[in-house]
Parts: C-alpha cells; sequence; structure tokens
C-alpha cells in the first residue's frame, strides 16, 4: 500500500496553528478518518505546530514550520519540521508536571495520545513526529453528503 501525504509550508505565526490544524481535518475527511481518530491528530498537530512557533520564532534560519501528514494502512504519521537546530525539552509525563504549570504540558499531553513519538535533530533544524493508528475500515464519520438512515 503506498502511502498517502500531505505537505505544507507555514510562516511562523500563532495564525499559523490554527491553519496547520485545518489542513490536517481537510486531510482526515478526504481521506475518510474516523472523528475520533482525526481529533487526536489535530490536537498532536496543534501541539507540535505550537512549539514550532513559540521556540523556533525568534532564531530559525527560515521563519516557517512544515506540517507532514503520512498516512500508510492503519498508521498516520504527523510531523513538523522547523528549521531551528535546538534539541528537543527534556520530555515529561503529565504526572511530573505540576498542576499549577502554565505551561510545558504540550508534549506530555503529546505522548500520551499517540502511539509512538519521535525527534529528529539536523543542522538545518528538527523534525518532530508522533503517530496514531487509525481504523479507515470502520469510520465514526459519514462520507460528505451521505444520509444516515431513517429506521
Amino acid at each position: 500500500m503506498l502511502p498517502t501525504t500531505l505537505k505544507a509550508d507555514f510562516p511562523l505565526t500563532d495564525t499559523s496553528v490554527k491553519l496547520a490544524r485545518e489542513r490536517l481535518r481537510q486531510f482526515c475527511a478526504a481521506q475518510q478518518i474516523p472523528i475520533r481518530a482525526c481529533d487526536s491528530a489535530a490536537l498532536i498537530a496543534t501541539e507540535l505546530a505550537t512549539n514550532a512557533v513559540r521556540h523556533a520564532q525568534r532564531d530559525a534560519t527560515r521563519a516557517e514550520f512544515t506540517l507532514i501528514l503520512t498516512l500508510c494502512g492503519r498508521k498516520l504519521e504527523i510531523a513538523v519540521w522547523d528549521y531551528l537546530p535546538s534539541p528537543c525539552p527534556r520530555l515529561q509525563t503529565l504526572a511530573d508536571i505540576p498542576l499549577d504549570a502554565q505551561s510545558g504540558r504540550g508534549l506530555a499531553l503529546v505522548q500520551s495520545d499517540a502511539a509512538g513519538f519521535t525527534w529528529s535533530r539536523m543542522t538545518s533544524g528538527k523534525l518532530v513526529s508522533a503517530w496514531i493508528e487509525v481504523d479507515t475500515e470502520c469510520p465514526e464519520q459519514a462520507p460528505l453528503g451521505a444520509q444516515p438512515p431513517l429506521f
């Protein structure tokens, strides 16, 4: 089975986080990915894009990030590439983060929601990636234009 991929570049602005999430939802609808999986993927994309905007905005070699979505079989990978070759922060679980913390939960949420998580650092930037399992055999949403049965 050949993978289906979407790659989209966005400027490092807060508005781009919303736009990236909208592109992900369009991709999910086009691929008939169930709503629950799409919601999970949207949370992951939002957190990864937000981190790119917050942390790469000042010092990145290019003022953009790239959202990469790859669906292959039952695996949907959500990845964000930014052009700041900094290391990924120390990963924590939600239980490690103080209840009164004002930030710092993003990657812990991603890890708790994803089936897998990884990141790679290179001289030109870093790729942060998470993936989820999707059940495309039994979609939770009707195809666009479909009517539910009356009885």
